[in-house]
């Protein structure tokens, strides 16, 4: 209860805030970036205590990056449109904003596809130099690939344990193409909104279910509305921290050279303080008495079943099947290396 109240607290007070991230002593290049995050909590946390220290670091004070936290630039559609156009040079993107910016990252959204986080280092450990290029045929370079999460099921009025309950659910839909034929096979009634409508249409009843992070849930105060999630790995949703790649190109080289080096171990550092943080929502969310609804092996078996004709209706439209090939190899190579 009390980091609910606590993380909850933090975002209102945090929401409207910008602040420098890091101004460079000797600073002669400056980025102008924006997230949906709030400072203070989650990703931005993590951020300010890992990533920018190092970035700094390597850039010799150069850089100064100011953030614009909370969302006070718009949905990460409208940041997208003013890196675009030379606004912003960069942005910390949840995976609707990914998304957009790079409709083969999907592939990764797949219902079922990643069985844990283990798999999903595997491949972006694999896979990063493939989506670099991906991204900079859009224009952008990954600075890096980060988790949204393994996202939960919740609702407000529908305990979601079979295939047969989404019908009774009124989702929330904002994510993109693989999240609407998700639910369109599942036969769940959908209304799309905008990212900053998701909390009060789920309040006021517009809608009653939804997918995404605990974290979400904790920062936006849900818990009090929500009464049940179920915990299914029914999606990974990455999430991504991006520059145009006109603002990377224009470090000096030895910059680049050096934030090349050092972007592996700094991911994985930051990727475990974030899951760390997913994994404190969780368990808040359930010490605060939402009821944690557990699926039968049939009824998983069955949606398993459902969903993968998402895999059929998304290739070759979304992304390229050679995509999807490339990373059901490097699972099935990982696998073996498992036992699995």
């Amino acid at each position: 209860m009390r980091l609910i109240q606590t993380a909850a607290a933090m975002m209102l007070v945090l929401f409207a805030f910008t602040g420098v991230a890091f101004a460079g002593k000797n600073a002669t290049i400056f980025w102008k970036t924006a997230t949906l995050a709030p400072e203070g909590i989650g990703w931005s946390k993590q951020m300010k205590t890992i990533v920018f220290p190092e970035v700094e670091r390597i850039t010799e004070g150069n850089l100064s990056i100011k953030v614009y936290y909370g969302g006070v630039m718009g949905d990460d559609i409208d940041v997208i449109k003013k890196m675009r156009i030379g606004q912003l040079n960069g942005a910390g993107l949840a995976a609707q904003g990914a998304n957009q910016l790079c409709p083969e990252f999907q592939v990764l959204e797949l219902p079922f596809l990643f069985n844990d986080f283990d798999e999903v280092d595997y491949i972006r450990d694999r896979m990063s130099g493939t989506f670099d290029k991906i991204f900079e045929k859009h224009g952008f370079f990954m600075l890096a690939w980060t988790d949204q999460d393994f996202d939960q099921i919740y609702s407000t009025k529908v305990e979601l344990a079979k295939v047969a309950d989404f019908s009774k659910g009124k989702f929330i839909t904002w994510y993109g193409p693989v999240e609407q034929d998700l639910f369109r096979v599942l036969g769940a009634n959908q209304i799309p909104v905008g990212v900053p409508e998701v909390g009060s249409s789920i309040r006021s009843g517009v809608a009653d279910s939804a997918i995404g992070p605990a974290l979400w849930i904790v920062g936006a105060q849900m818990h009090s509305v929500v009464r049940y999630m179920n915990r299914v790995k029914i999606r990974y949703s990455p999430a991504a921290i991006v520059v145009t790649d006109k603002t990377f190109k224009a470090l000096p080289p030895q910059y680049q050279k050096a934030y090349f080096e050092i972007r592996g171990p700094l991911l994985k550092k930051f990727s475990t303080a974030v899951r760390g943080d997913l994994k404190k929502s969780m368990e808040a969310l359930i010490k605060y008495g939402i009821k944690d609804t557990k699926m039968t092996p049939a009824a998983l078996a069955e949606m398993k079943k459902v969903t993968s004709q998402v895999w059929t209706n998304m290739t070759g439209k979304i992304f390229p099947k050679s995509l999807l090939d490339e990373v059901l190899a490097n699972l099935r190579t990982y696998r073996a290396s498992k036992g699995k």
